[in-house]
């Protein structure tokens, strides 16, 4: 009995060799990991419709705070520690004139401009009129794309809220 098993366990082996040697795929890319890495900014260049314009960065938040007139007010946002780096990262918003700001809390959108990189909200709690504080982290994008956008949104003395993007390049340290 004990010989039965082993020659039907052999015969098992075996036709799982030969089917899979008959239902086995070529391989498609040689090295997939470095395909992967490539395959974003490979795909932009032959289709960049595909995926979504790509926002040229419109400020440096590591040299100066970036700002935008928003409704007869200027936001700005500033991002510490210089360089933005991929990391934990302390995001301050500005109105000015303290006056155009309302009461409340804001938040933070960020995102990375033709690729899904996951929700990444930042809560801003307000510090004092016109400003905003929080903290939060930019992580690090497989193809190794390093732009950003950061949606903010934070509440006005006339009612409707405050929206500007700022879009800005990660350093890659």
């Amino acid at each position: 009995m004990g010989a039965l098993a082993a020659l039907l366990a052999v015969g098992a082996v075996v036709a799982a060799i030969v089917l899979g040697h008959r239902t086995a795929e070529p391989t498609v890319v040689a090295d997939p990991y470095e395909a992967g890495l490539h395959y974003d900014e490979a795909h932009h260049q032959h289709d960049a419709a595909a995926v979504g314009p790509r926002a040229a960065p419109r400020c440096d938040p590591a040299r100066a705070p970036c700002a935008q007139r928003v409704a007869g007010a200027t936001v700005a946002l500033a991002v510490a520690p210089a360089p933005v780096l991929m990391k934990d990262l302390a995001f301050t918003v500005e109105v000015t004139p303290p006056a155009a700001a309302g009461a409340g809390a804001g938040r933070l959108a960020l995102s990375m401009p033709g690729m899904y990189m996951g929700e990444h909200p930042v809560a801003l709690a307000a510090d004092g009129p016109g400003r905003w504080r929080g903290t939060g982290v930019l992580v690090r994008c497989p193809s190794g794309r390093r732009g950003w956008a950061a949606d903010v949104e934070v509440p006005s003395a006339g009612g409707a809220p405050l929206r500007a993007t700022f879009t800005f390049e990660a350093a890659e340290r």
